[in-house]
């Protein structure tokens, strides 16, 4: 009966939410980037982030933005400000089902001092402000929030990245905020950096309920060099108890720690087999809540050359028996962020045991960096970040992207002028020269490249195997190639590859 019940609800959820999808780039004279993303109860998104006046970001405030169930931006908020710099970098549900809370920081130079501050806003779903709140000044030191966690209905645990001042880049510690939601009252903060000379680099923070712990999780190397990856304990009233080294080798970026039950968190991050050689990939944990070991895991490797990274901020939505994971294919870190080939957003979806049912690719005709996934109320996915067209000269401009998937990981209704792509096979890395990498699907166990030149004569015919195919060009003249992926007589993806 319960079963039953279960499945009589959502089948409900997506006869009340249909099945949307889009992908759209907001494009305005502004430089602007979302950090994080949430869907209200009647359907529709709300994104923070903040916007500057030009590629410096010197002169920045905060934003929001409210998209509908069909991509359009119904209404913007803003935190004006005449004489701090403002961001907005979290958005949660607030106990009230139709109130969210903003949070962001702003901070400004007086004299020779620079002040910082913790900002508040509370929101309706329809972006209508309620209340907003500052608070926790420090002097001389730059603050930014970056994840949080209500329990309770009363308490918010706040993970704030702390820059002290003047060397803010070297010397950057975490904290974490003990708040009261009832009164927005700071009751206790903690500092990892109290006496240590190492950087901490924050990166996630969970409650564990059935211990009492609060767990941040920050990169740093001052505990153990060989995984710069560091779990910290702390109490409800954020006293220290302990910290140690993350289970697992190698975690080199992007961490994600997401809830999947009381008893189980599931930790995404970019991994390297060596943090002295750029081979990137994305490997996923099922991790016990109660002793953060290792259930389980996954991880889907690639070439040396042609870097996946895991998605920055919130990579892992989980909804259902689903698990959906954003990952970055081809970028080149030393060229972020002005990379001139193209990115494309992996999408992969992985059922309950890790296994990977589906890779999704979209984009390719820009750089994108997917930044937030949020599950949705029909079984989908909705994911925001920025992208910078690369394409367009003299262009130096961030813009807001928002893409909405079905809950196979589809977008499903694609317009006949759009300039990106879906694709279910890539290939990279592209540019190449003296080989490429055929990447297909995990829905695919078989799959053909078809290789043209520009007139449309075919040159290759190459049989590919799971996950990946290395295929020699070293024969091919330099110039643009278009290829094609077939999959039981379909088209499963397309693009333009050129050799060097």
């Amino acid at each position: 009966m319960k079963t039953l019940f279960i499945t009589v609800f959502i089948m409900l959820q997506y006869l009340v939410f249909p099945q949307e999808t889009f992908f759209q780039v907001y494009q305005t004279p502004k430089h602007e980037r979302a950090f994080e993303c949430i869907q209200t109860q009647n359907g529709k998104y709300i994104l923070v982030g903040d916007r500057a006046t030009d590629y410096n970001y010197d002169t920045i405030t905060g934003i929001s933005l409210l998209v509908d169930e069909f991509g359009n931006i119904e209404n913007e908020l803003l935190y004006n400000d005449p004489v701090y710099n403002t961001r907005f970098t979290i958005v949660t549900s607030l106990p009230n089902d139709d109130q969210f809370l903003i949070i962001g920081s702003k901070d400004s130079v007086v004299g020779v001092d620079s002040y910082s501050k913790i900002i508040e806003y509370i929101v309706d779903s329809s972006l209508t402000l309620i209340q907003s709140n500052s608070f926790f000044e420090l002097k001389n030191h730059l603050t930014y929030p970056w994840k949080c966690e209500i329990v309770d209905d009363t308490i918010l645990y706040l993970l704030i990245e702390d820059h002290p001042l003047p060397d803010s880049m070297f010397s950057q510690q975490l904290g974490v905020a003990k708040i009261r939601l009832l009164d927005d009252s700071l009751s206790s903060y903690f500092n990892q950096g109290t006496g240590s000379s190492s950087p901490h680099y924050a990166q996630d923070i969970i409650f564990s309920k059935s211990s009492s712990i609060v767990k941040v999780f920050f990169m740093g190397s001052d505990i153990d060099e060989s995984n710069l990856l560091k779990i910290l304990y702390l109490d409800t009233n954020l006293n220290y108890i302990t910290s140690f080294p993350a289970p697992g080798n190698n975690i080199s970026s992007t961490p994600c720690a997401t809830h999947f039950n009381d008893s189980i968190y599931i930790l995404t991050a970019t991994s390297s087999p060596t943090l002295s050689i750029p081979i990137q990939h994305i490997i996923s944990y099922k991790m016990s809540s109660f002793t953060d070991t290792i259930l389980s895991f996954t991880e889907y490797v690639n070439s040396f050359d042609t870097i996946l990274y895991a998605g920055a901020g919130t990579n892992t939505a989980i909804c259902g028996n689903s698990i959906f994971i954003t990952g970055i294919y081809n970028i080149k870190p030393f060229q972020f962020p002005w990379q001139t080939s193209p990115i494309w957003i992996q999408i992969t979806k992985m059922d309950i045991d890790l296994n990977i049912l589906s890779h999704h690719f979209y984009g390719g005709d820009a750089q994108y960096m997917p930044y937030c996934i949020t599950a949705t109320s029909d079984g989908g996915a909705f994911i925001t970040g920025f992208t910078w067209n690369y394409t367009i000269p003299g262009n130096e401009q961030w813009d807001i992207f928002a893409l909405k998937v079905d809950t196979a990981g589809l977008v499903t209704n694609i317009p006949d002028d759009a300039t990106w792509q879906m694709n279910d096979a890539i290939l990279c890395p592209n540019p190449g020269s003296e080989y490429c990498i055929a990447f297909v699907g995990a829905q695919h166990p078989e799959a053909t490249l078809l290789l043209h030149d520009m007139n449309g004569r075919q040159i290759m015919a190459h049989k590919l195997h799971q996950p990946q195919t290395r295929i020699n060009t070293v024969s091919l003249p330099t110039g643009p190639y278009i290829y094609k992926f077939i999959a039981q007589g379909n088209v499963i993806g397309t693009g333009k590859w050129i050799k060097q």
